[in-house]
């Protein structure tokens, strides 16, 4: 028997094709329904029985959080059902083979999510295309078999002597005048400045040895943006960066700083720099 999907179903299973994992909020926010009441009633249906269409990865109760929501999958069947709904190869269709919850990830993969959200909502509205849209849980290959090749990250970037960086995401906008820029993400959880920015240190390499531009075929300047949850944990990292020393004026140009709010509010405006405090354009 063939199943027909309602409106609100298809456009849930279209958005965790894209987007991979999706909390109830994330799904409003996506307009896949305006009401909260008829959207858990839909997932209801999605996720019940013994071969669901939709997996919800339970994450528990996590001190300071309190109960943190569910991540809504696709599930395989899931998978063949929006397929066949859209007439494509299945395979065109992604799906997470595996899906162990892990609480301490929970909120960096959700915030991960939450910008790619916001940068394709923005894409939409200003008719900016994305050429592609890497998260790092996009892998190719696989651990076992030599068929697919061994398992590797989509946001990978391959560096000298065997080193290699592997950004939160990595995505390609191009505008109705045929422009096209390339943009490398790291997004940050809690205030560790140290980490933040030894890890945006590191990209020092990758733009000094051109690996952003050789592994995703740019021959223009990459532009590394670093996503804070706040303006305060912002601030302390770039007070870190400008003394340090290792963001010299060659350097510099490269990175944009931003909070999720800012994000969330426009993908243009509202950024700094390692070495500028006033909000700067990022194009």
């Amino acid at each position: 028997m063939i199943r027909s999907l309602t409106e609100t179903e298809f456009r849930i299973l279209k958005a965790l094709r894209v987007y991979r994992y999706l909390t109830a909020k994330q799904l409003i926010r996506l307009g896949v329904t305006k009401n909260q009441s008829r959207l858990y009633a839909v997932l209801r249906g999605l996720t019940g029985g013994n071969r669901p269409f939709v997996g919800a990865m339970k994450h528990g109760v996590l001190p300071g959080h309190g109960r943190l929501p569910h991540s809504h999958y696709l599930t395989r069947k899931g998978a063949q059902l929006l397929a066949d709904a859209l007439q494509i190869d299945p395979a065109e269709v992604p799906y997470p083979k595996s899906a162990a919850p892990i609480r301490t990830h929970f909120f960096h993969r959700l915030h991960c999510i939450d910008c790619e959200i916001s940068v394709r909502l923005w894409a939409k509205a200003e008719d900016v295309t994305i050429d592609f849209y890497h998260s790092y849980f996009d892998v190719t290959g696989a651990n076992r078999g030599r068929a697919l090749g061994p398992r590797r990250a989509l946001t990978k970037i391959d560096l000298k002597h065997g080193n290699a960086i592997i950004p939160d995401a990595v995505f390609q906008l191009t505008w109705p005048t045929g422009e096209c820029r390339l943009f490398v993400m790291e997004v940050y959880n809690q205030n560790r400045t140290k980490r933040m920015h030894d890890k945006l240190a590191e990209y020092r390499y990758a733009i000094g040895e051109g690996a952003i531009n050789k592994q995703f075929n740019y021959e223009h300047a990459p532009r590394i943006l670093a996503i804070f949850e706040n303006e305060n944990f912002l601030n302390l990292t770039q007070k870190r960066m400008k003394k340090s020393g290792a963001f010299t004026p060659d350097f510099a140009p490269f990175f944009f700083l931003g909070t999720l709010e800012g994000l969330a509010a426009g993908f243009q405006h509202d950024w700094k720099t390692s070495r500028v405090g006033n909000d700067v354009a990022l194009f």
